[in-house]
């Protein structure tokens, strides 16, 4: 099995060999610039405490302290992401693979397939930040000046950390595809991933990593109130303390026990991870990936059904949302959305203000506020091209079917941009209404700001659909595929360029707000004007989109 995932890589690689040395060098520059940036960064921080007026011994073992905490609450985060993505990964590679039938039928027992698939799933959700972590634990090692024996434990040391939360995942997928319904793991193992990325955000709230951002290290007084505030969150028992401490030993070249138990711990519980696996599959426990309909009988009509019944374009427009739900990696994506939100709005409250100064203060804020009114944009733009662009391509291969219905294709594209706005607009309102409120701006810009959001997002979805229609990906293979290409690039460019606009029109105002305290802006004559321009500035390019595609659906398809 190891040979032939091997030359299935070595043929890929023979097939399109620049793209690999393009993407080999890509990486190679990136492990560069995070191997130089962790070394800069670890220089810098200790020649600020060398800086205080203590003694040399003080000022290293602060360094250090600190030092481990970093380490200990980065490892933390990142073994703790790997759990989005391993228990989706996990019910995909080991039980609905498609070359799993194929290799049960080889002559050889069952619990070896399970255990090379349990390494098939560390290597599709865990490789990447395992190789994204070691050019930090090099650095951290070269700083420390350890010994050649840290450049051999280091690499284990990741892997085994990252080995866990594997684990973790091939555990939740066996319930899951036991007791889930049938046919619905998949989209179960999505939403479960979508809601630990929730618990993820709060976990990077508690370790506050802003506080590195808002203390003087000079300080003796700051630097005692940053141990106090950046938590050490990583209790003894947890396979990142683990890993800290291995390491530790490592840079003093000593093979601690916690290097031995973590390495031990993780290969114990994946082979037990793939021999539960295999177990379970052999007996039948596995159930919830089989499609079946149960039988309901006669049953009244739901919400959607009496909406459906309105009109054609209603009927069309329930369909397309279910259609879209149908997809768990579209329904996923909602959660997650919400989930950013969350984390965009939360981190606006730690901005560092000074306390001293209120003019100053309320300066600053003005300035927060007029950057949020860019990136709030940015942000729309961004989970456009996730829900807007893909819905005409949703359709896959039934598109045909639907052109043999008597529905005009004006009515297809307005219901698909009737939907897209169902998912922007609510986004746009509350990123336009709860991030003024968090950072207590004034003058007016709460209004400006929600404006400014429900055009961003009438602008996105407008270009969404009227691009995804005029460069439609029936094919892809999955939903995330369908911006890949010149339509998707297209769409992202113009959108940004809209919201760059949206930012140069909101500059009067804010200006105003800003030497005016108290000014009406919307309600003077100005104002008006104001908002007749963008009004024009949102519907414009919606509308140019939307007839772009309509022009080219027939073509297109």
């Amino acid at each position: 099995m190891l040979i032939l995932r091997y030359r299935i890589l070595w043929n890929s690689l023979r097939q399109s060999p620049g793209t690999a040395l393009v993407g080999f060098f890509l990486a190679l520059g990136l492990s560069y610039l995070v191997w130089s940036g962790t070394g800069w960064f670890l220089a810098y921080l200790e020649g600020t405490l060398r800086s205080n007026p203590v003694t040399a011994l003080v000022a290293r073992f602060q360094f250090q302290v600190i030092a481990e905490r970093m380490l200990g609450s980065l490892l933390l985060v990142l073994s703790s992401s790997v759990i989005l993505s391993a228990l989706p990964n996990a019910v995909a590679v080991l039980f609905a693979s498609e070359d799993l039938p194929l290799q049960l039928a080889l002559p050889q027992p069952a619990r070896r397939v399970f255990l090379f698939k349990v390494g098939e799933v560390f290597a599709t959700t865990a490789l990447i930040p395992t190789l994204f972590v070691l050019p930090i634990l090099f650095a951290f090692g070269q700083h420390f000046g350890a010994p050649p024996l840290y450049l051999v434990g280091a690499p284990l040391v990741a892997v085994a950390l990252f080995a866990f939360p594997v684990v973790v995942g091939v555990a939740l997928a066996l319930p899951l595809v036991r007791y889930a319904p049938a046919g619905r793991a998949k989209e179960w193992a999505a939403a479960i991933g979508a809601v630990l990325g929730g618990l993820l955000i709060l976990l990077l709230r508690v370790l506050r990593p802003e506080v590195l951002l808002r203390t003087n290290f000079a300080d003796p007084a700051e630097l005692d109130r940053f141990l106090q505030s950046f938590r050490d969150v990583a209790a003894p028992f947890l396979p990142s303390a683990l890993a800290q401490d291995a390491l530790m030993g490592l840079i003093q070249g000593r093979l601690e026990g916690e290097f031995w138990g973590l390495v031990g711990l993780s290969l114990l519980l994946l082979a037990v991870a793939g021999g539960v696996a295999g177990y379970a599959y052999q007996q039948g426990w596995v159930r919830a990936l089989e499609g079946t309909v149960r039988e309901r009988g006669m049953v009244r009509p739901g919400f959607f059904d009496r909406l459906a019944g309105i009109h054609l374009a209603w009927a069309l427009w329930v369909r397309d949302l279910r259609l879209f739900f149908r997809d768990a990696n579209q329904a996923a994506q909602l959660i997650l959305v919400g989930v950013l939100v969350l984390l965009y709005t939360s981190s606006l409250q730690f901005i560092p203000l000074p306390d001293d100064n209120p003019l100053l203060q309320e300066r600053i804020k003005t300035v927060i506020g007029f950057l949020h009114l860019a990136f709030q944009g940015f942000v729309i733009s961004g989970v456009g091209v996730r829900l807007a662009y893909p819905l005409y391509s949703l359709e896959g291969q039934g598109y045909w079917m639907v052109q043999t219905a008597p529905i005009s294709r004006a009515a297809i594209l307005l219901t698909r941009f009737g939907l897209a706005l169902f998912f922007l607009l609510p986004l746009g309102v509350l990123l336009g209404y709860f991030s003024p409120q968090v950072i207590d701006l004034r003058g007016g810009l709460t209004e400006i700001s929600v404006l400014l959001g429900i055009a961003a997002a009438i602008a996105a979805a407008g270009l969404g659909v009227g691009l995804g229609t005029a460069f439609p990906r029936f094919d892809a293979a999955n939903p995330a595929e369908i911006p890949i290409g010149t339509g998707g690039l297209l769409y992202m460019g113009l959108a940004l360029l809209h919201s760059a606009g949206l930012v140069i029109l909101a500059a009067r105002p804010v200006y105003l707000s800003f030497t005016q305290p108290g000014l009406n802006y919307l309600g003077s004559p100005e104002g008006g004007l104001w908002l007749g321009l963008l009004l024009v500035f949102t519907l414009l390019p919606a509308g140019l989109a939307l007839l772009y595609g309509y022009r080219r659906m027939g073509r297109s398809a």
